[in-house]
C-alpha cells in the first residue's frame, strides 16, 4: 500500500475527507502515463516542487494544490492579455490625436505585432518553456515586457513605436505566455475546462483595468508616464507570480526545439488553423470600436468605455465557456460561439445608428467570443501528451499568429481604401465572415475526431 493510501485511509477514519485530499496532494507516488519522476534540482521541472514532501514524487491530478499555480497564471494574464485588450485606448488615441495624419495601415502595425508575436513566437518560447523550465521562461519575458514599455515612453516617431511597443513588447509577452498556457491543462482532468476558463478570466479582468488605468492615464499624465508606470507594474506583479509557476509533469527529453511529431495528426493542422481563421477577424472590435464611436459623434473616453464593457463581458464569458465545454464538450462549445459571434458581429455593428447598439454588442462579443482562447488548451491537451503541452500549445499559437498579422494589416487596409475612413462597413464584413470559416473548420474538426471513436454519433460530448 502506498502512503498516498494509507494517508487517505488515516483521513477517513479521522472523518476528515478534506485532510485525505491534501495528504494524497503532498505524499502521493502514484504515476500516469507519461509522468516521470521530478526532482528537487531538476531545471527542466522548474526546480522543483518546493512544497513537495516527497521529493521524488509528482503531485496527483485534480488536486487543491494546482489551483496555486493555476491563479498565479490568472494574474500574470492580467498583464499579458491587458496589454493586447486595451491596446484599443492607444489605437485610438493614436490614430486620432497623436499621429492623426498617419494612415490607419500603418498604424495597426504596433498593435498587430504585439498580438501575433506574442503568438508567433510561442512556436520558439513553448518549446524552450518545456526545455529550459517555466520560470526561466517567464522571467526572461517579464524583463523583455519590462524594457519595452520603458523604451516605448521615450519614442516620439511611430517607427520607434513599432519597434518597441510592438515588436519588443510582443516577443516578451510570448516568452510570458509560453509557460502558462499549459499549466492549468496540466494540473487538472475533471475541472480542466473550469480552470482554463479561470485563468483566462484573468486576462479580461486585466483588460477591464488595463483599459481604464490606461485612459486615465493617457488623459491626465500623458501616454509616456502610462507606458512607463504599466512597465513598473508588469515588473513587480509579474516577478512575484512567476514564483508559483510549478510544473505537475516533467517535460519530455526532445533533440530537437520543436515537437514535430504532433505535425504529423490532422487535428494539430485542424486546430491551428481554426484559431488563424478566427484571429484573423476577432480583434476587428478591440482595435476599431473606438473609432466607430467617434463616426457616430462619440468621444476618446466613450470608446473607452466600451472597452471596458467589452473586457466585463469576457470575464464571466471566458469562465462560463470552461464550465459549458466540461458539459457539453469543448469542440461542441467552441462550434457555437463561432456562429455566434460572427452572426453578432455583423447583425448588431452593421445596423448600429447611434452609440448604443455599440454597447450591446460589446457586452455580448466580450460574453461569447473569446471562448476560442480558453478552450483551444484544453483541446490540445485532450488531444496531445501532457509532457508536451507546451510546446505543441506553442506551435498552434504560432500559426493562429499568422492569421492576426495578415488579418489585422488587412483590416487596416480596408478601412483606409474601401471604407475611407469614414466607415467601418467592409472592415467589419471582412472580420465576420474570416469567423464564420473559423466555424465551418470547428466543424469539421469534430468530424474528424468523431470518426476516431468507437462512438460515431453525429450528436455526441466532443
Amino acid at each position: 500500500m502506498t502512503r498516498a493510501t494509507l494517508a487517505i485511509s488515516t483521513s477517513s477514519h479521522s472523518g476528515s475527507s478534506l485532510k485525505g485530499e491534501l495528504a494524497a496532494d503532498f505524499t502521493s507516488s502514484t504515476h500516469t502515463a507519461h509522468e516521470k519522476p521530478c526532482g528537487l534540482g531538476s531545471e527542466s521541472s522548474d526546480d522543483g516542487d518546493l512544497l513537495s514532501v516527497e521529493h521524488d514524487g509528482i503531485r496527483p491530478i485534480d488536486g487543491l494544490f494546482g489551483w496555486i499555480p493555476t491563479l498565479a497564471v490568472a494574474v500574470n494574464y492580467m498583464f499579458v492579455f491587458g496589454a493586447s485588450n486595451s491596446y484599443g485606448v492607444f489605437s485610438t488615441y493614436y490614430l486620432n490625436v497623436k499621429f492623426a495624419g498617419t494612415s490607419a495601415t500603418t498604424l495597426s502595425w504596433i498593435g498587430t505585432l504585439i498580438t501575433s508575436l506574442m503568438l508567433i513566437c510561442n512556436i520558439f518560447t513553448g518549446a524552450l518553456a518545456d526545455k529550459k523550465g517555466y520560470r526561466v521562461t517567464a522571467y526572461t519575458g517579464t524583463v523583455i515586457c519590462t524594457l519595452a514599455y520603458i523604451l516605448a515612453s521615450f519614442s516620439k516617431e511611430v517607427w520607434q513605436l513599432i519597434l518597441t511597443q510592438g515588436v519588443l513588447l510582443g516577443i516578451g509577452l510570448s516568452f510570458l505566455i509560453a509557460p502558462s498556457f499549459s499549466i492549468p491543462s496540466q494540473w487538472f482532468s475533471k475541472n480542466r475546462g473550469l480552470a482554463s476558463g479561470i485563468t483566462m478570466a484573468g486576462s479580461s479582468i486585466g483588460g477591464l483595468w488595463f483599459t481604464a488605468a490606461t485612459q486615465t492615464m493617457i488623459d491626465n499624465l500623458g501616454a509616456e508616464w502610462a507606458l512607463r508606470i504599466l512597465g513598473i507594474l508588469t515588473l513587480v506583479v509579474t516577478s512575484l507570480m512567476n514564483l508559483l509557476y510549478y510544473r505537475r509533469v516533467p517535460a519530455k527529453p526532445r533533440n530537437g526545439l520543436l515537437e514535430l511529431s504532433a505535425t504529423k495528426r490532422l487535428v494539430f493542422w485542424l486546430v491551428s488553423l481554426e484559431a488563424c481563421l478566427m484571429d484573423v477577424g476577432f480583434w476587428v472590435v478591440t482595435f476599431y470600436i473606438g473609432t466607430a464611436v467617434r463616426h457616430l459623434g462619440g468621444t476618446l473616453r466613450d470608446g473607452s468605455n466600451l472597452l471596458l464593457v467589452l473586457n466585463a463581458g469576457s470575464v464571466v464569458g471566458r469562465v462560463m465557456a470552461g464550465v459549458i465545454a466540461d458539459r457539453f464538450g469543448n469542440i461542441n462549445t467552441l462550434f457555437v460561439s463561432y456562429i455566434l459571434t460572427s452572426t453578432l458581429l455583423m447583425s448588431i455593428w452593421l445596423t448600429a445608428t447611434s452609440i448604443a447598439p455599440l454597447f450591446v454588442l460589446c457586452a455580448l462579443y466580450g460574453l461569447i467570443s473569446p471562448t476560442f482562447i480558453a478552450l483551444n488548451p484544453v483541446i490540445i491537451a485532450t488531444q496531445f501528451d501532457t509532457d508536451t503541452l507546451a510546446s505543441v500549445m506553442g506551435m498552434v499559437n504560432g500559426l493562429a499568429g499568422l492569421g492576426i498579422l495578415g488579418g489585422n494589416l488587412a483590416q487596416g487596409a480596408i478601412f483606409d481604401k474601401y471604407d475611407n475612413r469614414e466607415q467601418l462597413t467592409n472592415t467589419v464584413i471582412f472580420s465576420g465572415t474570416f469567423i464564420m470559416l473559423a466555424a465551418v473548420t470547428t466543424f469539421i474538426m469534430r468530424r474528424h475526431v468523431i470518426s476516431k471513436q468507437p462512438d460515431k454519433r453525429l450528436f455526441q460530448k466532443v
